[in-house]
């Protein structure tokens, strides 16, 4: 009969260790997925905050031509353009060349919006968020960027 109770208690804390360890193996599968993602940001305008992300990109942020064609827009500076002075419709109807010259000062960010079409989060826009924003960074995840450096 004692025999029983040891294996019973043996099998017991060895289902228990395994159980806490595969939950803590998936949670840093799960989180692994997204600690690389990059995700495209650029400049926060409060004023501009209800207007699609396109149109945001159009008014305030820097862009350039790669040489494939493409429009990259930085992720790093804004016009310094005083926004409130213009309506929706405006914006909807910015012409860029006609607005924007070549000599239009530029500032850098103070805050981002990120582009949420592929993910609504990362582990990147979560630091970057709690460290502009707090005292102290919080965040899901912490002990295992912890243990795993």
């Amino acid at each position: 009969m004692r025999v029983f109770k040891d294996t019973c208690k043996w099998l017991l804390q060895s289902f228990f260790s395994c159980v806490f360890f595969f939950h803590e193996v998936l949670y840093s599968f799960i989180q692994i997925i997204f600690l690389g993602a990059d995700m495209a940001h650029w400049c926060r305008v409060p004023q501009l905050d209800d207007l699609p992300p396109d149109v945001q990109k159009k008014v305030a942020i820097p862009a350039r031509q790669s040489a494939d064609g493409t429009v990259e827009y930085s992720s790093c500076e804004m016009f310094q353009l005083d926004y409130g002075v213009y309506n929706r419709s405006q914006f909807d109807r910015w012409n860029r060349s006609l607005m924007i010259g070549n000599d239009t000062p530029t500032v850098e960010c103070s805050e981002w919006t990120y582009d949420q079409s592929q993910f609504t989060s990362t582990i990147f826009s979560k630091v970057r968020h709690s460290l502009l924003h707090s005292d102290k960074p919080k965040f899901r995840g912490s002990s295992f960027l912890v243990a795993s450096s």
